[in-house]
């Protein structure tokens, strides 16, 4: 263990150079340090976003697919095939999903009973030009009725936030079958309906009828519908909710609006994005699984830019700072070439001579990397903030540059309104040096150490102690 004496004793003769070492694998560290911390930071974000978001996972529509197959076709393309219970009956049974939902947007005309008319309603041909449905003549019709098909009327937005609530009755759930209808206060007094009545609908494509059963009233808050389109079926008292298989007679083509599940597990939710497409037959050019991805990206765009910049830092920290290390070492053994060849003339073993260079950084980085776990917290914690800010500043400029959206289809039809929680940039975020950080960072570092110091210790190998003394003389 002679060599390992030496080496302490070459540390503590050549404070200079063992200095400048010191320093180089302390930044080195450092940074390795801060990049594994951010990556630590942005995975806890990320769990973080998907609580916030909640675990509901919703197959819809792909209306940024429509719109590009709308502009390649000139406004002209195939028809949307329907969504069937059939095509996901098997998604509800996987071990992600917790509770379920299916929607059904629909239009009914009346039949024997009224709806409550618009107070804003000038004429029947009046309604900003706005058709809806047409029937088996080819003449446009203006329905009567909304009509929203579910299996759980309580899980519905405007049930969980009190805009909505049942009077009298009881609520649409799983068990329930067939043509129950939940009406609303006004549209019962004025037909002078209660639980257990019936009333007909009419679909105003095939001008066929069907008989429902009031199963509940329940109240809307909102006085009137809308502004921009003063028609009955925009009126909140206008709007019936129904089971699923009563609401799909009097939908387009007999299709779903919507079908939501709500994960045991908000981390759950990309594996049964997987799963769920295998296990459905859903055409993936016109429907898509969506978690609040937009609002997902929004939150994580700038921690996920800064994660990946960390990745490119400790990459580049890792190879610079080897390269550098390497090339100290490679100088300090040719400033010691009459060193070695003493050692070497006394029969000292060439594996000892590799052993004592590679002690000596080994103890430096030591030193090094035990700096570097008291300070690169707070180092990291300095960057990613700095990072971060930049990134956000830049997220929310590119925001406001993005033109709004148009109007919301639900909105216009009476349809389910949006409940998603809405996505806000992630502008700060804890960095902390974990265990496992030290672990793989000591590692990378070890690692880096005995690269950078055994190849320019090849050099050592090829030395011969009689030709080096007699260059030395």
């Amino acid at each position: 263990m002679d060599f390992i004496r030496r080496a302490c004793i070459s540390i503590w003769a050549k404070k200079g150079k063992s200095f400048l070492m010191l320093i180089l694998l302390f930044v080195l560290c450092s940074l390795v340090f801060a990049g594994f911390a951010i990556q630590s930071a942005t995975r806890a974000s990320e769990d973080i976003a998907r609580k916030k978001l909640g675990g509901d996972v919703t197959l819809t529509l792909d209306m940024d697919k429509l719109m590009k197959k709308m502009e390649k076709s000139n406004g002209n393309f195939e028809e949307i095939p329907p969504l069937t219970l059939k095509n996901i009956e098997k998604v509800k049974n996987l071990k992600a999903v917790a509770d379920y939902q299916y929607i059904v947007d629909a239009f009914a005309g009346k039949v024997d009973k009224s709806p409550v008319k618009s107070d804003k309603k000038e004429d029947d041909n009046q309604a900003g030009g706005m058709t809806v449905a047409g029937s088996s003549d080819g003449k446009a019709k203006m329905p009567d009725f909304a009509m929203m098909g579910t299996n759980k009327t309580n899980s519905l937005a405007t049930f969980k936030n009190g805009k909505e609530k049942i009077i009298s009755g009881k609520p649409i759930t799983n068990k329930d079958k067939g043509n129950l209808a939940l009406i609303e206060k006004r549209f019962a007094n004025q037909n002078k309906l209660k639980v257990g009545d019936t009333f007909q609908l009419k679909d105003l494509e095939t001008n066929k009828s069907q008989k429902f059963t009031v199963h509940g009233i329940y109240e809307n808050k909102e006085v009137s519908g809308s502004q921009q389109f003063p028609v009955d079926f925009m009126e909140p008292a206008n709007k019936i909710y129904t089971t699923v298989d009563g609401a799909m007679p009097f939908s387009h083509n007999g299709s779903l609006a919507s079908a939501k599940y709500s994960m045991t597990d908000p981390k759950l939710i990309d594996s049964f994005k997987k799963a769920a497409a295998d296990v459905s037959s859903v055409d993936k050019d016109f429907y898509k699984w969506d978690a609040n991805d937009a609002a997902y990206k929004t939150m994580m765009q700038p921690i996920q830019n800064v994660a990946s910049f960390a990745n490119i830092i400790v990459i580049i920290t890792a190879l610079a700072g080897g390269l550098i290390l390497a090339l100290l070492v490679l100088l300090s053994i040719r400033e010691r070439r009459f060193e070695m060849g003493v050692l070497l003339s006394l029969g000292e073993n060439k594996a000892k001579l590799i052993g004592q260079f590679l002690v000596e950084v080994i103890l430096i980085g030591m030193i090094a990397f035990s700096a570097a776990c008291l300070t690169s917290e707070a180092i990291g914690q300095t960057v990613t903030d700095q990072m971060l800010n930049k990134e956000v500043q830049q997220a929310k400029d590119d925001e406001a540059n993005t033109p709004s959206g148009g109007m919301q289809m639900a909105t216009v039809i009476g349809g389910e309104q949006d409940d998603k929680p809405k996505g806000e940039v992630i502008d700060k975020v804890d960095v902390h040096i974990s265990q496992q950080d030290m672990v793989e960072v000591g590692g990378i570092g070890l690692l880096v150490v005995i690269i950078a110091t055994l190849l320019p210790c090849l050099f050592i190998i090829r030395l011969q102690p009689k030709m080096i003394l007699s260059k030395n003389d």
